[in-house]
């Protein structure tokens, strides 16, 4: 039976929906590709009895920046906006993972090492609130995630 699938991407493209219908495991390998996009925000939206599971990704190339005090405020700036809308925030937690790249050569017996000024973080966020709107939920944290990159990539 082939399940019907929907994915926001605004983020990337420009383009507003993708939808289509999953065929072979199409959706899990687009949904890879898409969560691994550079700059990408993706979330998804589900509601557990009276719960609204929100989780989301980014994956991010950035120069040097205090990524986990970024992500910290950002996400400090969700709750609160969520509290002001009378919603409860259950928890918002995430994982970050980085990486760097170093270059290290050797000519005749002396080591030259160079250090990418690039590092690549991918972000991965859970989040469950409760008395809130879903969609003002969502983009509550869309908006904190927006905010992340906007901050670890200012001006793109």
């Amino acid at each position: 039976m082939s399940e019907h699938f929907h994915i926001h991407r605004k983020e990337l493209d420009g383009s507003e929906h993708l939808h289509g219908k999953d065929r072979h495991g199409q959706r899990k390998q687009l949904l890879s590709k898409i969560k691994d996009t550079p700059g990408l925000i993706y979330i998804e939206r589900q509601i557990h009895d009276d719960a609204i599971v929100i989780s989301g990704s980014l994956s991010i190339r950035f120069e040097s920046a205090d990524l986990d005090a970024c992500v910290a405020e950002c996400l400090e700036a969700a709750a609160r906006e969520i509290k002001e809308r009378n919603g409860i925030v259950g928890h918002i937690k995430t994982s970050v993972s980085t990486s760097s790249t170093s270059m290290i050569s050797v000519t005749d017996e002396e080591a030259m090492v160079k250090h990418s000024p690039i590092r690549r973080a991918r972000i991965t966020l859970a989040a469950i609130v409760f008395i809130i709107d879903p969609v003002d939920a969502e983009n509550i944290i869309r908006k904190s995630l927006s905010d992340i990159r906007a901050r670890l990539r200012p001006g793109k």
